[in-house]
């Protein structure tokens, strides 16, 4: 191994004791790979296989926990006792190398799309419609929201019972937990929304849920992750700021989760800048990293494409977790390893080696407008 890349490769200790071989994960993406109802298929299974060395740390794409919550229509979902077996031989796969094996767990909201097409209706914090949707979207009561959190907590334990190492709770990319935070979204005058602590009050009640389930059912070194997008900006509007954001990551971090995950995209992914707030012009992850002092841990994704890249980001983050390069060199962390760095590239012409689910197009279209991976590359994977 190439001496400089030694620090990739130290031990991670989490805050509940667990630890990790290296400081390398994958990013949770989509796969499409799994039943139209949510189940693990066979591509799935496939395509953690092929990763299952990609980092010490995997991460599935978004498992949907409960109803109304089909986004993609073959993405995994954990929303009944029926799902655990697949689950148990997606956890087994993800592991099968050493790794630790964490579920994503998230619910769409109004992201729901191919509910609305089967079922005419999908469910938000208020109810609203969207420029951007093409279809309704309805509130939800106070007992609904009340049930939308037990739904994460019951797909924890289902997660526990499947042998996943962990689960991280997915409070980004405009998914319902977002959706609440968002001044967009939430126009709530309840104990669920009005003020910023009040917006706040569902992300944080769905940690504690899930909390309350790894405190009762799982093993010492089970691990929470809580993931979460830094800015909702579009334009002249705003969502929620950087400044919000850090309220937010500082109250989940006090209620002791191993690690929080930012979630960013683009050119400058994990040297993305604030945009509003005091911290404008400020590195992200930079700002974040100090709020978490010695708390817990943070996870850092967007651009991770070279080794150079992953030691530069080492500077903000704890955990690097790549996405792009998970997708198309799966064998990074080998190849460094092996001192054979100069055979690494994202530009592959040949993509028949990379296990991708038949509808990854999908992903490959994410990937076009990310700007991360060459559109040669891109091609290949939408042949």
């Amino acid at each position: 191994m190439n001496q400089q890349f030694e620090r990739l490769f130290q031990a991670v200790n989490l805050p509940n004791g667990s630890q990790l071989s290296s400081r390398f994960a994958m990013a949770p993406m989509v796969a499409v790979g799994s039943t139209y109802e949510g189940f693990v298929g066979e591509d799935d299974l496939k395509y953690f296989e092929r990763r299952s060395q990609t980092g010490s740390l995997l991460l599935t794409g978004a498992a949907n926990v409960g109803p109304y919550g089909n986004a993609f229509g073959y993405g995994l979902g954990i929303q009944s006792d029926e799902h655990i077996p697949g689950m148990k031989k997606l956890a087994n796969a993800m592991k099968a190398k050493g790794a630790k094996a964490m579920l994503q767990i998230f619910h769409p909201g109004r992201q729901a799309k191919y509910t609305y097409q089967d079922e005419g209706k999908v469910y938000g914090p208020s109810t609203k419609d969207f420029a951007f949707l093409d279809y309704p979207v309805t509130g939800m009561t106070n007992e609904e929201v009340y049930e939308f959190v037990q739904y994460f907590a019951d797909a924890t334990k289902r997660a526990i019972e499947a042998g996943f190492d962990g689960v991280e709770i997915h409070g980004a990319n405009h998914y319902l937990i977002q959706q609440f935070f968002s001044e967009l979204s939430n126009e709530r005058d309840d104990e669920w929304g009005g003020s910023r602590e009040k917006r706040a009050a569902f992300p944080l009640a769905v940690v504690k849920a899930v909390q309350e389930v790894v405190s009762e059912y799982a093993n010492d070194g089970f691990i929470i992750g809580y993931r979460i997008s830094p800015e909702e900006i579009h334009g002249e509007v705003v969502g929620y700021n950087f400044d919000d954001a850090l309220y937010l990551i500082d109250q989940v971090a006090e209620l002791g989760v191993d690690y929080i995950h930012v979630s960013q995209f683009g050119p400058n992914g994990f040297k993305n800048k604030a945009r509003l707030g005091e911290h404008k012009g400020e590195v992200i992850n930079e700002v974040v990293h100090e709020l978490l002092a010695d708390r817990t841990l943070l996870i850092g994704a967007g651009d991770l494409t070279s080794p150079d890249k992953l030691l530069e980001a080492l500077n903000y983050v704890d955990i690097l977790a790549m996405g792009s390069a998970a997708i198309v060199e799966p064998d990074l962390m080998q190849k460094l390893k092996a001192g054979a760095d100069d055979s690494i590239s994202l530009d592959a012409e040949d993509v028949s080696d990379l296990a991708l689910p038949e509808r990854f197009y999908l992903m490959a279209g994410a990937l076009r407008g990310n700007g991360s991976v060459p559109k040669e590359t891109i091609e290949q994977i939408e042949k």
